[in-house]
C-alpha cells in the first residue's frame, strides 16, 4: 500500500501527519462549497471593490447586483441594501448565494 501511495504522490489517510482539512482555492467555474467558500468570498469582494460603490448607485438609488428581476431594496437606501445582503448571507438556501451576499457585505461595508 505504501509503495502505491508513494508512486501516486498521495498521502495515506492512516498516517499521523495526514491533514485533509486544508481549504482549497476557488477557481472560476468551480462549484462553491463549504471548503472553498472563503476563497470565493475574497475573489467576489475584490471584483465588487474594483467596480466601486458607484456601480450600485443608479438613478439616485442603491440596488442589489444579484437581484435582477426585482430591484432590491425598493427605496434604494444604502442601509437597506446592507440589511438585505446581511439577511440573505445568513438565510439563503444555496451556498453560492450566501457567499455572494457575504462578499457584497465585505466589499461595500460601512460607508
Amino acid at each position: 500500500m505504501k509503495r502505491k501511495l508513494a508512486k501516486t504522490g498521495f498521502k495515506s489517510p492512516y498516517d499521523s501527519d495526514y491533514d485533509d482539512d486544508e481549504p482549497y482555492e476557488y477557481n472560476s467555474g468551480d462549484d462553491v462549497e463549504d471548503d472553498n467558500k472563503e476563497s470565493f468570498i475574497e475573489k467576489e469582494a475584490q471584483k465588487i471593490r474594483e467596480k466601486g460603490k458607484a456601480a450600485y448607485f443608479r438613478r439616485g438609488m442603491f440596488t442589489c447586483p444579484y437581484c435582477t428581476t426585482k430591484p432590491k431594496p425598493r427605496d434604494g437606501i444604502y442601509e437597506h441594501l446592507m440589511s438585505h445582503a446581511r439577511g440573505l448571507s445568513r438565510s439563503a438556501e444555496d451556498i453560492k448565494t450566501r457567499a455572494e451576499y457575504a462578499a457584497l457585505l465585505k466589499a461595500l461595508g460601512p460607508i
